[in-house]
This record gives C-alpha cells, structure tokens and sequence, in this order.
C-alpha cells in the first residue's frame, strides 16, 4: 500500500521539476531576445560581417537540459499517482 500525501520523495519531484521548468523558461526568453536581435533589429553594418551570439549556446543548452530534466521528473510523479 502507498503512503498518500506530501512524501520527501514527492517534494524532491516537485522541486526538481519546477526548478527545471524555470531554468528552461529562462532559456527560452533568452532564444526569443536573440531572435529579435536577429530578425527585428539587425545592427546596421556598411557591409556583411559573420555575427556570433555569445549567448545562444547557453540558451539552447538551458532549454535542452530544462526540458529533459522536467520531463523525466513529471514522468515520475505521473507515474508514481
């Protein structure tokens, strides 16, 4: 028989999932404002010059990892109901 109610275990889920979904929201805002730097507002250049964005790569590591991470911790907690 399983213990009903707010259990360590349950917490952790919670925590870690809630926690991960912030970290992928996070990095998802910051896809989108790399986005309207690319595609709304280019700086203005005299002639073509490669752009590299510093922060892309942690952004999309932040999303990849933040999704990953909920998704297995909220398949638990489904699984576990």
């Amino acid at each position: 028989m399983v213990a009903e109610g707010l259990t360590a275990w349950r917490v952790y889920l919670y925590a870690v999932s809630f926690i991960a979904l912030i970290v992928a929201i996070m990095g998802s805002v910051s896809l989108l404002a790399i986005a309207v730097e690319v595609f709304i507002y280019p700086p203005p250049q005299p002639y073509p010059v490669p752009h590299y964005y510093p922060e892309l790569p942690g952004s999309v590591a932040q999303v990849v990892v933040g999704l990953v991470v909920w998704g297995y911790h909220w398949m638990l907690l489904k699984k576990e109901h």
